[in-house]
C-alpha cells in the first residue's frame, strides 16, 4: 500500500458513504472512527498513513493487533474500526473507493478443475428438494473437501481412499462438535453422490470415522415471564434497530415463531382486517396461521412506519445496512437477543442455550402450565405432531423433570427394608 497525504480524506470518505446511500447513523459512526484516526495521526506528527499505521490505530482502539489490514477477523469491534480505516487507506492511496467491496478478500472457493462436478452436486441437492440453507451448507462442505484434495495432491477421484477422507476430517478438529457433526453429514452426502456418479469407489460414505454428538447436550435457558418482560422493556424503541429487535423478539415470545420464519415473513403475510398471520413454515413446508395479537401488531406498525428503511425488499424485517435487504440464513439474531438480555441484567449459566429458539420453549412451558392442551400447543409452535411437542417441552420444563426424579437413598432404603422383611 503506497503512502499518501492525509489531507481532507475524512471528508472525502464521508461524502462517498453518503453518495452510496448509507444510513446517517452509519455515516456518523464511521466518521467518528475517522476523526479519531485523524487525531491519532496528528498526535504522532504524521501526515501520511500506510498499512502499518492503520494496524497500529486499530490496535490502539481495540487492543487487537492484526497481522495484515485485510485478514479475516470475527471481532465486531475490530470490524467496526477497520472498515472506515480501510476506506480512508484507499482514498490515501488514490484508489477508487468501493464501499460495497468486502474488506476481507473472498476465500478461494471450489478448485477450477472440480467446478463442473460441484455444480452437478448442487443441482442434485436442489432436485432432491433440499432447503436452500441445506444446499449452501452442503456446497460449502464439498468445496472445502475438494480444495483439501487439491492441497494434498489428490488429482484423481477414482483413487480416493478412506485415508484421504479421514485426513480432511482431522483438519476440522478445532471446530465445535456440532459443526464437525454437520460437516461429517454433508461429506457423507457428497461421497454418496460421487459414488453414484461413478467418480469414486463405493462405500466411502459408510466408512466415515464415527463422531459422537449429542444434539441437545446443552441445557436451554428457561425464561421466566418477568425476564422476558424486563428485557423487552429495556430495548431502546426510539432507535430504528430497537424497534426492529423489539418486534422480532416479541413475535417469538408471544407467538412462538421460528427465527427462520421471522426472517422470511413478508408484509403480504399480515392480514390486518382479520388480525391473522399466515405463512408456510420454512422448516416443515406446512401452512401455519396465528392470531395477530394487538401488542404484536402495534410493534410491527411502529417498526414499519417509523423504523424500517426504504427498500424494495418485501420482507417485514430487514438489515439496517445498505442495501437494506433480507436477513440471510446465516445472519445471527441471537447475538442481539443476548445483548438486550445483558442490558436488562439477565444472566445465563455457563453452557446454556439462550438464542431466540429458547423463547419458543418458554412459551410452550407457559402454555402447558396454564392448562393448554398439547395439540393446541403443537399447532401454535408449528410442530407436526404432539409427540414432537412433548419431547420438545420436556427439554425446557426442568423443574417438572426434577419432580419425576427418584431419590436414590429412598430407593435403597426401601429395597433394603424389603429384603430384611422377606
Amino acid at each position: 500500500m503506497g503512502e499518501a497525504s492525509v489531507g481532507n480524506s475524512v471528508g472525502r470518505v464521508v461524502a462517498v458513504l453518503r453518495d452510496a446511500g448509507r444510513a446517517e447513523d452509519t455515516v456518523r459512526r464511521q466518521q467518528a472512527v475517522l476523526d479519531r484516526f485523524a487525531a491519532f495521526l496528528a498526535g504522532r506528527g504524521l501526515d501520511t498513513a500506510n498499512e502499518r499505521v492503520c494496524i497500529d490505530f486499530i490496535a490502539n482502539q481495540t487492543g487487537v493487533r492484526l497481522g495484515s489490514l485485510r485478514e479475516p477477523v470475527k471481532d465486531r469491534a475490530v470490524q467496526a474500526v477497520r472498515r472506515p480505516v480501510v476506506l480512508m487507506a484507499d482514498v490515501l492511496a488514490g484508489k477508487a473507493v468501493d464501499v460495497d467491496r468486502t474488506v476481507v478478500p473472498a476465500r478461494e472457493g471450489c478448485p477450477a478443475r472440480f467446478r463442473p462436478l460441484r455444480n452437478d452436486y448442487v443441482a442434485s441437492c436442489r432436485r432432491r428438494g433440499n432447503a436452500e440453507a441445506t444446499v449452501v451448507a452442503k456446497d460449502r462442505a464439498a468445496c472445502r473437501f475438494l480444495a483439501y484434495l487439491v492441497e494434498v495432491g489428490v488429482d484423481d477421484l477414482a483413487v480416493l481412499g478412506v485415508r484421504d477422507v479421514s485426513g480432511f476430517l482431522l483438519r476440522q478438529r478445532g471446530l465445535r462438535r456440532k459443526t464437525i457433526a454437520a460437516m461429517r453429514s454433508c461429506l457423507g452426502d457428497f461421497l454418496g453422490f460421487l459414488a453414484a456418479a461413478g467418480r469414486t469407489p463405493r462405500g466411502l460414505a459408510d466408512r466415515l470415522p464415527p463422531h459422537r454428538h449429542v444434539r441437545h447436550e446443552s441445557e436451554p435457558h428457561l425464561w421466566t415471564v418477568e425476564e422476558i418482560r424486563r428485557m423487552l422493556a429495556g430495548i431502546d424503541r426510539q432507535s430504528v434497530t430497537g424497534k426492529r429487535d423489539y418486534a422480532m423478539i416479541l413475535m417469538t415470545a408471544r407467538l412462538g415463531l421460528r427465527i427462520s420464519d421471522l426472517r422470511r415473513l413478508e408484509l403480504g403475510d399480515l392480514d390486518w382486517r382479520a388480525k391473522q398471520i399466515t405463512i408456510v413454515q420454512h422448516k416443515t413446508g406446512r401452512p401455519l396461521s396465528l392470531p395477530l395479537l394487538d401488542d404484536v401488531g402495534w410493534a410491527i406498525i411502529d417498526y414499519v412506519r417509523d423504523g424500517r428503511p426504504e427498500t424494495v425488499c418485501p420482507k417485514v424485517f430487514v438489515k439496517h445496512r445498505h442495501p437494506f435487504d433480507a436477513f440471510g440464513c446465516a445472519s445471527s439474531v441471537a447475538s442481539r437477543l443476548s445483548r438486550h438480555a445483558a442490558r436488562a441484567g439477565i444472566e445465563f449459566s455457563s453452557g446454556q442455550v439462550c438464542g431466540m429458539h429458547s423463547l419458543r420453549g418458554a412459551l410452550a412451558v407457559a402454555m402447558i402450565g396454564d392448562g393448554t392442551p398439547m395439540p393446541v400447543v403443537s399447532a401454535v409452535l408449528g410442530h407436526a405432531s404432539s409427540d414432537t411437542t412433548q419431547a420438545y417441552y420436556l427439554r425446557f420444563d426442568v423443574e417438572r423433570l426434577r419432580g419425576c426424579a427418584l431419590d436414590v437413598e429412598d430407593v435403597i432404603e426401601r429395597d433394603w427394608a424389603g429384603e430384611v422383611g422377606a
